[in-house]
């Protein structure tokens, strides 16, 4: 189950990054966060995040709009959303199948 659960830390970071994000959309000189999740051979998933290198439009006195862009980050949140909802399933289909074995290992007694 260590895969599902990494899988829910990595959708955790990765919507938390695009809101943060959409939160700084007006801060001036803001650069986004970019995140990745990668998938390990082992099955477990893990995460890198950066600072985007990507300029946003000048503004006066030599500043610039955030860089963030918002179809990107959307795009992001509905990752992480499917992400969830495919960890939760398989977390789902593991407490199933050990329910299962529980009950042809110990079955009910009064039954």
């Amino acid at each position: 189950m260590g895969n599902e659960i990494s899988s829910l830390k990595a959708n955790d970071i990765l919507i938390t990054n695009a809101a943060s994000n959409l939160a700084n959309i007006n801060t001036r000189d803001y650069k986004s966060i970019r995140t990745t999740i990668i998938g390990g051979r082992d099955g477990k998933v893990s995460v890198t995040t950066e600072r985007s290198k990507e300029s946003g439009i000048p503004l006066e006195n030599g500043h610039e709009a955030s860089n963030v862009d918002i179809p990107r980050e959307i795009m992001d949140m509905m990752r992480a959303k499917t992400g969830y909802e495919s960890a939760l399933k398989a977390i789902k289909a593991i407490d199933e199948t050990l329910k299962s074995v529980m009950d042809i290992l110990m079955p009910d007694p009064g039954g």
